[in-house]
């Protein structure tokens, strides 16, 4: 008899999970609390423009990385075109010069020398890491839990001719990267490249590696849309979904999940449950919070989260369909300005010009983004007309730096929509509104090799999303709903089978 699981959510972790089930053999039906697909992989519309909230590319985008199989198996590569960014930064310093981060690492490299020919060195080293890191991908495998010796050994296999290169870009931070740099416009722009993160250089160098390998771009139409291929290649499968259906509670007996219980008092009974969405949530308020695994109680203590997200969005009636493709145009502030309890240094801007699907015919969308402050934004939680002061304020002060960018622009604007951490935790209930999860330590690594997908003391039930697949990201989030099959595979001393899609997303032949 075909065994039945109930997933709650879907995001792309939840989607993922519902297709692998599905072509598994498995009864997959999906509960999600939202009336779309994609969870935090979204779009919403605003007097006709539309506002994208995830993916400004997509890593796997391009054959050649392991994660291209993975978006050919959910319907996210037939059919869908992608643009591959001319450049990653554009920035402007104070002095009129302009640094592009190229994402061709050769047209980079000439560029930084022509810029600062006493750099010479340090941008020979910056651009060998992008090239070194060429050849590697991040693996697409098994989960931890199913890892063993051989396993472990093919890994360190592949692992091995980049061993001592991931140590330095792991160590090595991106202000440590800066300081090497005389000219103060490369060395401002590389530490700020990543939103002035003073993490490792490894996001920044893995990121232009695998554009300059034509492997992590754009998918025209947004994020809503690369949700919705998944979701028809869900439907395609035999998988079902149901939409305003938030799920109130996990049920369980004699220490085995048995089924979920919606909002509405409905229950529905499942041979498995996966939760697919918040990880503190799903432990604290679907279940009782009474059994917790070790390294999930370490992770919500302590563990250090990924800051949430300020996101200011303008549509403006200015057309830029000739522009270059590039993830964000940057300038730095004359002074710094605080929006949502960070300074801001850098203004930065993405120009959505090259997708004609975001804005009506002759106008763009344009989007900003900042680093925020949960606690900032949770102290206005309850004040209602201080919120909505706060994100006019923010409104009125994105817009007079949009100007120095395009001069002119402010009787151009149509359409301002302030979207804050609050808006994220309201929509998707994720923990203090963050759009990607755990930054994980060096020390975390090395004692913990997995975060585990399973509680003790419950069986049937598995946890999988971005928050059991650290950072997160798309990838994260597909790979995630993968083990998830795996897991479920292994229980039933089944054969873990995978397919390729064979429809585009409008659901015709692909070539």
């Amino acid at each position: 008899m075909q065994k039945k699981i109930a997933i709650i959510g879907a995001g792309i972790s939840g989607l993922s999970a519902g297709c692998y089930a599905q072509m598994n053999g498995y009864a997959a039906q999906l509960f999600e609390a939202h009336t779309l697909p994609g969870g935090l992989c979204t779009s919403w519309k605003r007097k006709g423009y539309t506002i994208d909230g995830s993916c400004h590319w997509v890593t796997g985008s391009g054959p050649g990385d392991p994660y291209y199989a993975v978006w050919e198996e959910l319907g996210a590569i037939q059919g869908r075109h992608y643009i591959d960014y001319e450049y990653f930064t554009r920035s402007a310093g104070t002095d009129g010069r302009v640094f592009s981060l190229y994402t061709d690492v050769d047209r980079l490299e000439r560029h930084m020398k022509e810029l600062s020919p006493a750099d010479a060195e340090p941008t020979e080293l910056f651009c060998g890491f992008i090239r070194s890191l060429g050849g590697f991908s991040m693996p697409v495998g098994k989960p931890g839990e199913l890892m063993g010796i051989r396993d472990g050994i093919r890994m360190m296999r592949k692992f091995r001719p980049y061993m001592k290169l991931l140590k330095l870009l792991g160590e090595m931070t991106v202000n440590q990267l800066g300081a090497q740099f005389k000219d103060p416009l490369l060395r401002d722009v590389l530490e700020h490249a990543m939103y002035g993160a003073s993490a490792s250089v490894f996001p920044l160098v893995f990121t232009l590696a695998t554009m300059n390998g034509k492997q992590a771009g754009y998918p025209l139409g947004g994020s809503l849309e690369f949700a919705r291929a998944i979701e028809a290649r869900l439907r395609d499968l035999g998988g079902t979904i149901t939409y305003g259906a938030p799920v109130r509670k996990i049920l369980e007996r004699n220490g085995r999940t048995i089924g979920v219980q919606l909002a509405d008092g409905r229950e529905i009974e499942a041979d498995y449950v996966v939760s697919a969405c918040d990880m503190r949530s799903t432990l604290f308020e679907l279940l009782d919070g009474s059994r917790i695994h070790p390294i999930h109680t370490e992770l919500l203590d302590s563990g250090t989260l990924i800051p949430p997200m300020l996101q200011v969005s303008y549509g403006v009636d200015v057309d830029f369909s000739e522009s270059s493709a590039g993830m964000s145009d940057s300038f730095k502030l004359p002074e710094p300005v605080t929006l949502g309890g960070k300074s801001v240094e850098w203004f930065n801007v993405k120009n959505y010009g090259f997708d004609p699907s975001m804005a009506p015919s002759g106008k763009a969308t344009l989007i900003s983004m900042f680093p925020s402050e949960w606690s900032y934004w949770e102290k206005l939680a309850g004040d209602k007309a201080a919120y909505v002061a706060e994100k006019e304020r923010i409104a009125d002060r994105c817009t007079q730096a949009l100007e120095q960018l395009y001069p002119g622009i402010g009787s151009k604007i149509e359409m301002v929509d302030v979207t804050t951490p609050l808006t994220y935790a309201r929509y998707t209930h994720n923990w203090k509104g963050v759009y990607m999860t755990w930054e994980l330590s060096p020390d975390f690594r090395r004692r913990h090799r997995f975060i585990p997908h399973t509680i003790p003391g419950l069986e049937n039930f598995v946890m999988a999303s971005m928050w059991t697949n650290a950072p997160g990201g798309l990838p994260g989030a597909a790979h995630a709903g993968r083990d998830v099959a795996q897991l479920l595979c292994a229980k039933d001393h089944k054969r873990f089978v995978t397919t390729k899609a064979q429809k585009n997303a409008h659901g015709t032949a692909a070539a």
